[in-house]
């Protein structure tokens, strides 16, 4: 006879792991991990540029790389301790409109998303986000 524990379902229980308090040995330092990552969106929003506005609206494989690149960069500003010299490039009233852009992208049917709206914050306002926070990065001693 089996106990519980051993059931299927209780092997596939999802595991909830806190954030490591410390950098692990070998870890890129905050700097290095914010470059790649400033990367990774930053691949994202030119696909979305290049795929040209009549390719975006929900549902479409540009609008889905624009909400992971919001997602992404909101995710920065909840790690304040580890990036936090170099996320002062961008204002709190912009941290506010990508968080809740984030909040109304991640959660559909949370409230109704602006498409054009939604378009111009990708193609004309995340950008010059992205090259600030590069340059403050890259600046910094």
């Amino acid at each position: 006879m089996s106990s519980a524990d051993d059931s299927p379902s209780a092997r596939h229980r999802w595991r909830i792991q806190g954030r490591a308090e410390r950098e692990a040995p070998g870890a890129p330092s905050p700097a290095e991990a914010l470059l790649v990552e400033l990367d990774r969106i930053q691949v994202r929003l030119d696909d979305v540029i290049e795929q040209g506005r009549p390719a975006f609206f929900e549902g479409s494989d540009s609008y889905d790389r624009a909400t992971v690149a919001v997602i992404r960069l909101a995710a920065l500003f909840e790690e304040p301790r580890r990036f936090a010299p170099f996320l002062t490039a961008v204002a709190d009233d912009e941290r506010r409109g990508i968080t809740t852009t984030r909040n109304i992208a991640a959660h559909s049917g949370y409230r109704a998303m602006d498409a054009d709206l939604f378009w111009q914050t990708t193609t004309e306002h995340l950008p010059g986000v992205i090259a600030r926070l590069r340059t403050e990065v890259e600046s910094a001693p």
